[in-house]
């Protein structure tokens, strides 16, 4: 049983990561799909290069695969952020950068797929963003808690960093 609260970091950090790390890898997968099995047409406007296997889009993703993600992260970024010790400082950088690719899959997916209706409507008449606007939502308000933690933690992790205190993983 995890007991100590640097663990609990530990773990909160990694469902974080796992989390909106799988919302970066779906673009990803999209992506190679689309090159792999729809003749190289990775967006609805784009043409084939060529024959392909499958016609666009390679697979559908729907807004709740990245929207069910996307809330794991928002539920568990501030208690990761407040156990995380100091020494530890470094992982809430990291999880800045999973954070922003994650937030780059949300906008694209967003945009490729629209919908019929919604709240915030595109330029092409009858078309709205993809409810995949709520998982960036939810990735976008990660921000501010990783940022502040980043200011806090950074100067005490500098502090031990320069007077020579011994570091734990």
């Amino acid at each position: 049983m995890v007991t100590r609260a640097r663990d609990r970091a530990t773990l909160l950090s990694r469902i974080y990561t796992i989390a909106l790390g799988f919302n970066a890898l779906v673009l990803v997968a999209f992506i190679a799909g689309s090159m792999i099995f729809t003749g190289g047409q990775v967006a609805e406007s784009e043409t084939t290069k060529w024959e392909p296997v499958w016609y666009w889009p390679v697979f559908v993703v729907p807004p709740w695969l990245l929207i069910l993600p996307a809330a794991v992260a928002a539920i568990v970024v501030v208690p990761m952020c407040i156990l995380t010790p100091a020494a530890q400082a470094p992982r809430i950088i990291g999880a800045l950068g999973v954070t922003g690719a994650a937030i780059a899959s949300e906008v694209i997916f967003m945009l490729m797929f629209p919908a019929d209706s919604g709240l915030f409507p595109l330029p092409e008449e009858g078309t709205y963003l993809g409810l995949h606007w709520i998982a960036l939502a939810l990735s976008v308000l990660c921000l501010p808690v990783l940022i502040v933690a980043i200011v806090v933690k950074g100067i005490a992790y500098e502090r031990i960093r320069k007077t020579g205190a011994e570091f734990y993983d």
